[in-house]
């Protein structure tokens, strides 16, 4: 009888057996609970559109893992609520992921905004976390110590452009920036670059987002007449300024824009204009990475679509944490922090490697351009699945 005692031969009182049998019968029925994997993503909002594959990526991530058994023998489970891409929402959910919930591991929001609004909150609360949103480098320096970039730092978004453009004659540039920690960084980092190339800044400006009309900046771009524009966007912006553009009639030889045109909708949102958009990857499908065929395969089944680098950062970053997990064999976070501090995984995305305070050393950038109704690869050369085309025509 539980709660009291049952004597036996002699009297001999045997409760603590029973309670031991309590507890192990309770161990083992435990060992059979989810593992249960905590985000926040952006359902709602500007950022929307790209935080769709942010997600989806997971959720393949979970699948996968799931139909090989899963993390220490236990099947994963995804819990996740909606940040509205606001930063101070992300904090708060991930305070209740990690106090309310109680969820056993965690990966990153989308964007670089909210993933620095989260980090010194996984800081305080000692969480190992990859961060598969977050380019921006300042999130990655001490006093850092428990979260991870699955990402290219945000000053690497474009880099071949400029050099790729002034290779086939263009001198001066535009450079448009939205006011958002990503692409700010990514925008100053262009405009440093336009000055060692010696390649003229006729014109530069920054914007808010959600992102205005932009209609006024479209005529100061055409009024400057640059060879090139590099736009440090996300979806919204990248569509909007496209359509602005050719509103006016204007189409300067190249245009760029990070992160919208990658993803399925741009082209279906403003039609022929997006022919040869030229635009940066931290991911392909071409690439000879581990896992990548099989990621494609399960990520087309479950969605019916095609993945992009999105989905694919999110992947890596399971792959990663499911890496750190078995090799530890534990869901401690120290041990998990110390493990992804030290060592290297192959992942859909290349080779996860991060210096003391989570820092990305290792992934790389890729460009693609829009050419008809596909995405080819362009940069760099060695991996070049077709040539630039040019000029851009803007319809």
């Amino acid at each position: 009888m539980l709660g009291g005692t049952l004597r036996v031969r002699g009297g001999a009182i045997i409760a603590p057996l029973i309670a031991a049998a309590v507890l192990f019968a309770a161990s083992a029925a435990y060992a059979q609970k989810p593992i249960v994997v905590g985000a926040s993503i952006s359902e709602t909002g500007p950022l929307a559109v790209d935080a769709a594959y942010h997600l989806k990526g997971i959720q393949v991530g979970v699948a996968d893992a799931n139909a090989h058994g899963g993390w220490l023998g236990r099947k994963l489970e995804l819990k996740y609520y909606d940040d509205q891409s606001n930063p101070g929402t992300g904090v708060r959910l991930y305070t209740r992921l990690i106090t309310e919930d109680k969820v056993d591991l965690l990966v990153g929001p989308y964007s670089s905004g909210i993933s620095q609004a989260v980090a010194p909150l996984l800081n305080k609360y000692e969480r190992a976390t990859p961060m598969p949103g977050a380019s921006l480098p300042a999130i990655f320096q001490a006093p850092n110590k428990w979260t991870f970039q699955l990402l290219p730092p945000a000053t690497g978004y474009a880099e071949g452009m400029l050099p790729m453009t002034k290779a086939m004659g263009a001198h001066t540039v535009a450079i448009l920036q939205a006011q958002l920690s990503f692409t700010l960084a990514c925008g100053q980092a262009r405009l440093a670059q336009a000055k060692a190339l010696g390649m003229p800044v006729v014109y530069s400006t920054t914007y808010a987002m959600p992102p205005p009309d932009f209609s006024s900046i479209a005529l100061a771009i055409k009024n400057a007449n640059p060879d090139a524009v590099v736009v440090c966007s996300y979806y919204p912006d990248a569509v909007g300024l496209a359509q602005a553009l050719h509103r006016i009639g204007y189409a300067p030889r190249f245009l760029a824009e990070t992160i919208g045109p990658a993803e399925a909708q741009f082209g279906s949102a403003i039609g022929p204009i997006a022919n040869r958009i030229i635009s940066n990857t931290s991911w392909w499908p071409s690439l000879k990475t581990h896992g990548n065929a099989a990621f494609i395969a399960r990520y087309k089944a479950m969605f019916h679509e095609e993945p992009d680098y999105h989905a694919a950062g999110t992947y890596a970053a399971m792959q990663v944490l499911g890496a750190a997990v078995k090799a530890t064999k534990s869901l401690d976070q120290t041990k998990l922090r110390d493990w992804l501090a030290t060592h290297e995984v192959e992942t859909v995305q290349g080779t996860f490697k991060s210096d003391p305070n989570g820092l990305s050393l290792k992934f790389g950038q890729y460009m693609f351009q829009i050419q008809g109704d596909k995405r080819v690869l362009i940069w760099p050369t060695a991996l070049a699945q077709a040539k630039p085309q040019v000029p851009y025509t803007g319809k």
